[in-house]
């Protein structure tokens, strides 16, 4: 073993040497992160280290299918204007009354969250000057589900009584059974968190994943009894993109019953969480007040990776506009950080520490950048077209624009209200390309072809007071 993870082994569970399990992740995955900083943060690299394991090749192709997901996305790294909303169920499982969060919490959770994808956030005007420039809005919102799946009413908040303890597992092992414990992590560590989104495992198994975003929400650490009982928490959160997705191409999904979406320990969800992190890890109860680990979480479900690509100086992101850096923020709010040499916009900036994908302090993250809003919404029309509605717009069409046929093999027939008489109409791509620029007539009606390969497009017609918005497909 190496020093680091003995070290580990014998230290008295600091925030700086908190935990065995957490520091032989590290060292098996040759992390940038020293086993020797270890702390609790985001499973999802680690989740996809464990599909790789699992299925060899598998982390190659998703780095090829997201790069070149990002190469397609338009070069002026403007998102489209229409809000883009998710209905999402919140699976509160638990085993006592602490982890049973009331609805208050659930309610300044997601209030944080969309002030987050909205870009309204009280600190979003902390960015810092040579930012200012790459900052985007999402224009995402997301909202309790007020149907379920099968057409009754819901407060989009699932309770669900579990006999489990601790969704990260017990481990049976003492610390000196080192090739055991390796075994363990291997058969056990992702399985057990797996459960929490599967019914007959003791948690709550996912809505329509086409049609809701699920987030659940347990007690995701690791009990040690033989390490004087110690409760280990490795993640504060993780996330599973959806299936087929170009951050998750390929098998080994089967081997893991893990449901799609967004699992937080419940004490990371926030803010105003009346429960509070137990020592070892009362640190973080003054770094992370605002919610914004699910705000991480969510970046995750929609395709975005950690700013600093988990790797050193020659390992990115695959965003443009995000700096190089050689390791996260580790929870800090390091304004003199520039931990590698790049070049964005001809200038070498310093890392960008305010990103909702570094690990940094709640009171310093405020921002994404323009490509990676583009990627998220980018997400969401390739993967889950069905996921989200385009702001109001869907429910007044009836009354004022009408299209047909959609799907449609190309030829469409545009007829609106007349205050939409010559009112211009303009054609994008998933990825926010203009494709077509068009113009309705004084009728009000337009019958045009749209150009462009098959997939999903996005149709706006902008009149002198008013603009509606839609999706089409192409077949």
């Amino acid at each position: 073993m190496k020093k680091t993870l003995l070290f580990l082994l014998v230290a008295s569970f600091g925030l700086q040497a908190q935990g065995l399990i957490n520091g032989l992740l590290h060292q098996n995955h040759d992390s940038s992160d020293s086993a020797a900083s270890a702390q609790p943060q985001c499973g999802s690299h680690f989740l996809m280290l464990e599909q790789d394991r699992r299925s060899p090749g598998y982390k190659a192709a998703a780095d090829k299918a997201l790069q070149e997901a990002v190469e397609k996305l338009p070069q002026s790294n403007k998102s489209l204007g229409a809000t883009l909303t998710i209905p999402v169920v919140f699976h509160i499982v638990y085993n006592d009354s602490t982890e049973n969060l009331p609805d208050s919490v659930i309610f300044n959770q997601l209030q944080s969250l969309n002030d987050n994808y909205a870009r309204r956030n009280a600190d979003s005007g902390n960015v810092r000057a040579p930012f200012r420039p790459y900052v985007g809005n999402p224009n995402i919102q997301f909202e309790l589900a007020t149907v379920d799946p099968d057409g009754n009413p819901t407060t989009g908040i699932v309770r669900k009584s579990t006999p489990i303890t601790h969704f990260g597992g017990i481990l049976p092992y003492a610390q000196n059974q080192t090739a055991q414990i390796q075994q363990w992590v291997e058969d056990s560590l992702f399985y057990n968190f797996s459960r929490i989104s599967v019914d007959s495992l003791g948690g709550s198994s996912p809505w329509d994943i086409d049609r809701y975003l699920n987030i659940w929400i347990g007690d995701l650490r690791i009990f040690e009894p033989q390490l004087n009982n110690f409760e280990e928490l490795v993640f504060l959160g993780l996330a599973r993109p959806p299936i087929g997705h170009p951050n998750f191409v390929g098998t080994g999904t089967d081997s893991l019953p893990l449901g799609i979406g967004a699992l937080v320990h419940y004490v990371a969800i926030g803010p105003n969480n009346p429960v509070s992190y137990p020592p070892p890890y009362g640190g973080f109860n003054n770094i992370t007040t605002e919610g914004d680990i699910l705000t991480h979480e969510v970046g995750h479900f929609l395709a975005l990776r950690h700013i600093w690509g988990d790797g050193g100086c020659t390992v990115d992101d695959y965003i443009s506009d995000t700096p190089l850096s050689n390791n996260s923020n580790q929870f800090t709010c390091n304004t003199n950080r520039n931990s590698c040499l790049d070049s964005i916009g001809g200038a070498n900036l310093p890392d960008m520490i305010e990103n909702f994908m570094d690990y940094s302090t709640d009171a310093c993250m405020n921002s994404f950048t323009r490509e990676q809003s583009q990627l998220m919404r980018s997400t969401l029309f390739t993967y889950f077209p069905n996921l989200f509605t385009i702001g109001e717009e869907e429910s007044q069409l009836a009354s004022s624009l009408s299209l047909y046929p959609n799907p449609s093999t190309g030829q469409l027939n545009l007829q609106a209200g007349p205050q939409f008489a010559g009112a211009q109409v303009q054609v994008y791509s998933i990825a926010g390309q203009l494709v077509q620029s068009l113009n309705l007539g004084a009728d009000a009606q337009l019958d045009f072809q749209l150009e462009g390969p098959q997939g999903l497009y996005i149709i706006t017609v902008q009149s002198a007071s008013e603009q509606q918005s839609f999706k089409v497909l192409k077949q």
